[in-house]
């Protein structure tokens, strides 16, 4: 997303006018949901996908048409059937996809770049759209990161819906009223990733969740392990004095992820501890059963509930039969992106 939204600002602030394309409807057997953006540049060049194949070809086509028209438009895609089929088109639903022109003046450019600073700064917002379909052509009503402030001429129940869905929802949301249409886009950071022990499982384990949007923090007590040549992607590498405050100076936000791959058992213990008392929405411990016994139960004479202990993903990652440092980042990340699908 983030890359979406950088070439979106770009082409803008350079005076080039941008076409979005947004799923707004999605329903059967399709590539893409709701909410799956592309961006298309008036030469071409394109960020984002909507689907890919044939169906995204024809985005494409049609966004060179409303970069011609200077009009914004509904596209309409049956992905079932014989034509589809002949098409390559196999998947069965049916899209709708808004293709909207986004010219290249001051208030578009702004927007833009608070989405970004917002999207680096780690701050969740939302995108609130209203258009209305006329005939060939979709008339952009209003377009917003701040809902309370819609357009009078939005109908009211849709600013209703636009507040209410852009504080509380962390999926694409669709509304209608009058003829109008609303879409709702949380755009929400990846999250970060701290991961404590820059060992081999915590190096390939850092490459691979930057690869897939995670900002990354390294933690380690041993400043030759935290060089930039070994964590190339990391977002900061953090020299702890010990493992016992490994998380000191470090601000931690709710939808954070604590990765704990030390290189022993008492260190993973200390983080463990630590970890158990900050907000993070995720935290994974590596090690055999018979570890994580040992180590839970030292932390249940110390006081920490089981309830606690409960919500510690312990052996951490997939069960994917992992046994190299590689494999095992693999089974590790594919965890952090199950969970962050259901955070965000």
């Amino acid at each position: 997303m983030r890359n979406l939204l950088e070439f979106i600002y770009s082409e803008l602030a350079s005076g080039r006018p941008v076409v979005s394309a947004v799923i707004v409807t999605s329903s059967g057997s399709t590539p893409r949901s709701t909410g799956s953006r592309m961006a298309v540049s008036v030469d071409g060049r394109c960020q984002g996908s909507v689907g890919g194949g044939p169906g995204e070809a024809m985005a494409q086509r049609k966004a060179q048409t409303v970069h011609q028209t200077w009009h914004s438009t509904l596209l309409s895609l049956d992905l079932s059937g014989k034509e589809a089929a002949d098409a390559g088109m196999i998947c069965g639903g049916k899209q709708e996809i808004l293709l909207e022109y986004i010219p290249a003046d001051h208030k578009n450019a702004e927007l833009f770049s608070r989405l970004l600073t917002a999207w680096d700064a780690g701050q969740a917002s939302s995108l609130c759209t209203v258009f209305i379909q006329k005939s060939q052509e979709t008339i952009i009503l209003d377009r917003t990161l701040d809902s309370a402030s819609l357009a009078d001429s939005v109908p009211a129940p849709l600013r209703e819906e636009a507040r209410r869905s852009a504080h509380t929802s962390r999926l694409p949301t669709i509304a209608h009223q009058d003829a109008c249409t609303l879409l709702v886009e949380p755009i929400r950071p990846p999250g970060t990733v701290f991961i404590a022990g820059a060992g081999h499982v915590g190096q390939t384990t850092a490459d691979l969740a930057a690869y897939v949007g995670f900002r990354t923090i390294i933690i380690d007590d041993r400043a030759d392990f935290l060089i930039p040549e070994r964590f190339p992607r990391a977002g900061r590498l953090h020299h702890a004095p010990g493992f016992e405050a490994c998380f000191q100076q470090l601000d931690m936000p709710a939808d954070s992820f604590i990765v704990i791959v030390t290189r022993g058992h008492v260190h993973d213990k200390n983080v463990l501890t630590q970890a158990l008392q900050t907000r993070a929405e995720y935290i994974g411990m590596i090690g055999s059963k018979k570890k994580r016994k040992a180590i839970y139960e030292a932390l249940r004479q110390q006081g920490v509930a089981q309830s606690a202990l409960d919500q510690v993903h312990c052996p951490i990652g997939l069960s994917i039969g992992a046994d190299t440092p590689e494999e095992i980042a693999v089974s590790i990340v594919a965890e952090l992106i199950q969970e962050r699908v259901k955070v965000g």
